[in-house]
């Protein structure tokens, strides 16, 4: 009796192991008809929304030849011109004059604080730019300070036309460096004026107009026995210059006449 019994549990348990399958294959096909009705219902394409896109495309490009929008399979006609063409900064010389102006007025809210330095030197234009604007001590990776000043003052630089040079000149304090990155303050005054110049260049900034100088400690314009001058001292100077008719260029020496 108890061995009927055992038997008959086993062919049970046979029969519900083999048709477990079924439960997986039910659910498989309720996936399938759920992802079906949902590709027929995305497929279905709103005439009336269609009609809109087409006559807001073709008044756009003022098409010549109005299309009928009432079929909907019609091919939407663009203009002789298309998409507009971009506009394209204009390299027609601007004095230094005018470029400071531009300077002044996109770093108007620092220069106001005196934080920042616009001024002609020597007919040049000069712009400094102190290192607590930009760096951390020690350090030539800029700042987001640094980055948003730079970033403005880009806009202002991306128009000198092509006979005007850039210098990046990285400058620091009398205090010696000396680390695995930097094992001079010469090497940290060159890595803050090629990060400068690279940024600018991201922005637009003629990469041939553009010279990258590093001078450490050798130029200070204070005193650096006082943490002010030291400070002064540790600064990155901006100078845009007119290039004179012996300067070398991608297209030869420079034939401009020199400016007035």
């Amino acid at each position: 009796m108890l061995l009927k019994r055992k038997q008959a549990k086993e062919e049970e348990s046979g029969r519900t192991s083999a048709d477990r399958y079924l439960i997986t294959y039910a659910d498989l096909i309720t996936l399938l008809l759920g992802l079906f009705v949902i590709l027929y219902v995305t497929s279905r394409v709103d005439e009336e929304r269609y009609k809109e896109f087409s006559k807001a495309f073709a008044d756009y490009f003022k098409t010549a030849d109005p299309q009928n929008v009432n079929n909907t399979f019609d091919i939407i006609k663009s203009s002789k011109k298309g998409i507009p063409e971009p506009v394209i900064p204009s390299n027609e010389r601007r004095s230094l004059e005018e470029i400071q102006a531009d300077v002044k007025t996109t770093l108007l809210e620092y220069i106001q604080k005196s934080a920042i330095g616009v001024e002609i030197r020597d007919s040049d234009l000069v712009i400094t730019l102190p290192e607590k604007l930009l760096f951390n001590p020690g350090r030539a990776e800029i700042e987001p300070t640094g980055e948003e000043i730079l970033n403005k003052l880009s806009f202002a630089l991306c128009r000198l036309s092509k006979d005007q040079e850039i210098n990046i000149d990285g400058h620091t304090d009398s205090d010696p460096i000396r680390n695995f990155r930097y094992p001079s303050n010469w090497h940290l005054s060159a890595a803050r004026a090629a990060n400068i110049a690279y940024l600018l260049v991201e922005n637009g900034v003629l990469e041939y107009s553009i010279v990258v100088r590093g001078f450490g400690a050798s130029r200070p314009i204070a005193d650096n026995s006082s943490p002010e001058g030291k400070s002064k001292n540790r600064r990155v100077e901006i100078t845009i210059t007119n290039l004179k008719q012996n300067t070398p260029t991608t297209k030869g020496y420079q034939a401009n006449e020199p400016s007035k």
